[in-house]
């Protein structure tokens, strides 16, 4: 295994001594928080997060999805000027960012970046036991790049492979586990898909029931009007980083609609051509999963994975960090070699790209998808 990890740990170590420094030369004071080299406060998604946790023990917290007044709150906590932040995430994150909203935010900060990393590395291990294989994923660009940004990936990962593993072995829990994904759903569109295409109704039936469940409680706590005023404007506010290529997301998205936006492709037509490849990666997890590959089996997963990957316009590259352990998992187990380098480098190889304003990441998923389904080779741990 050393062997075949090795480029992938040379690869890790490069990025840490250059990329974690250099980082860190560029922090300054800001008005109260640290500021990094974008002038965005250290862990500048985090901040969002920590709002969401503090509104949760407000009363209307649905009235920050107001640009406008959101932007005024984080004024007296990030001062005036302060580049603009988008209140987008659905309500249920509200129950997620609570206990952290209780506390000032550098150490809610570092207790969320703990929490992460301790679940993404216990799901890990869900798979394969080796600590070296858990330090190499805690290394790589999508894991760096969620840590950086105080990112809810690491939870993210850490949900997408306790479900991949249990869906078999413990169906309602995996199901259940689904609906926190609601925080992001977009992470979560093909798994209805995987669950009916492998006959698991249990965890079909568990899906559905703990994201009715999450939806119900946001409801009863905040309000039936907050679910209407996040459809009406939290995703309205969202869609404005697809509609802006030059926004910051543009070099950070490796998707198609984001690929082909950045090189000016106007946005019907770019949506057209992302819905045909969110409907071909639908058609190949059903295709693939209908032959009920077993959970353990790596290769499949990696195909899912690309597939989810493929399927939404809006996917950032650290949530693309289960794509990530999968193709590190696969190479572990004697597979492939180019697939799994690319999708453990592609928030790199996307960061470049959109740097320059060229398109093509967006399109490494799907190919991997559809190389590893024609080679019909299984890779099973054991």
């Amino acid at each position: 295994m050393a062997d075949r990890l090795r480029i992938l740990w040379v690869g890790a170590g490069l990025l840490l001594l250059v990329f974690v420094p250099a980082y860190l030369f560029t922090l300054t004071p800001g008005y109260g928080i640290l500021r990094d080299g974008t002038s965005l406060v250290v862990g500048r998604d985090f901040l969002n997060i920590w709002m969401y946790g503090r509104a949760a023990w407000e009363i209307g917290p649905e009235r920050y999805y107001d640009m406008d007044t959101y932007l005024a709150a984080l004024g007296p906590i990030v001062g005036g000027g302060y580049p603009g932040q988008l209140w987008s995430y659905p309500p249920v994150a509200m129950l997620v960012a609570a206990p952290f909203g209780l506390m000032p935010y550098l150490p809610a900060l570092v207790l969320w970046t703990l929490c992460g990393t301790v679940c993404f590395a216990v799901s890990l291990r869900l798979w394969l036991r080796d600590y070296r294989v858990v330090a190499l994923l805690l290394a790589s660009p999508a894991a760096l790049l969620g840590i950086m940004s105080g990112q809810f990936a690491l939870f993210a990962a850490a949900i997408i492979l306790a479900v991949l593993r249990w869906r078999e072995e413990r169906p309602w829990l995996a199901g259940a586990l689904v609906g926190l994904l609601l925080v992001k759903p977009q992470l979560a569109l093909l798994f209805p898909i995987l669950f009916i295409a492998t006959g698991s109704w249990r965890a079909f039936v568990a899906a559905g029931l703990s994201s009715l469940a999450l939806v119900a409680l946001v409801a009863l706590l905040w309000g039936v009007d907050i679910w209407q005023i996040y459809v009406q404007t939290g995703i309205a506010n969202q869609s404005l980083v697809l509609s802006d290529p030059d926004h910051l997301a543009g070099p950070f998205m490796a998707t198609l609609f984001m690929n082909l936006r950045v090189v000016g492709v106007a946005v019907p037509l770019a949506s057209a051509m992302q819905m045909a490849l969110a409907i071909l990666a639908a058609a190949l997890v059903w295709l693939h999963f209908r032959h009920r590959p077993a959970a353990t089996d790596l290769s499949a997963n990696l195909i899912f994975l690309a597939c989810a990957v493929s399927a939404t316009p809006y996917m950032l590259s650290y949530d693309t960090l289960s794509f990530a352990a999968m193709a590190v998992l696969v190479l572990a187990g004697g597979q492939g070699r180019i697939a799994p380098l690319s999708v453990y480098f592609l928030p790199l190889l996307q960061l470049v790209a959109g740097m320059v304003g060229l398109p093509g990441p967006g399109l490494i998923p799907i190919a991997i998808a559809l190389h590893s389904g024609a080679s019909k080779k299984n890779c099973v741990i054991h």
